[in-house]
């Protein structure tokens, strides 16, 4: 049987993305972000009538929506790079031939 998802999880979750993030360890920090939005997306039934949960839920929905900016800049510029590499690599097989 699956652990019952417990608002202390969601806080812990939460508290270990900002951490990471802080740390800039984006690779552990992306592996929390997926395990926290898949916790909020299976939430208890009635978890709205607990105010514990609507707490944890609202922090947690503040928090990611601070940092999307940042997140989606972030992966532009990885995008932005690993554009650069590509076409530098296509340059040098050019250069080489």
């Amino acid at each position: 049987m699956k652990d019952k998802m417990q608002p202390e999880k969601l806080t812990k979750l939460n508290d270990q993305l900002k951490q990471q993030l802080a740390d800039s360890e984006f690779e552990s920090a992306n592996t929390t972000l997926a395990e926290l939005i898949r916790s909020l997306n299976h939430l208890p039934d009635n978890w709205q009538e607990s105010q514990q949960w609507v707490t944890v839920v609202a922090e947690a929905d503040k928090y990611l929506t601070e940092i999307q900016p940042t997140l989606e800049a972030e992966q532009e510029k990885a995008r932005s790079a690993m554009s650069k590499i590509t076409k530098s690599k296509k340059g040098v097989k050019a250069y080489t031939k």
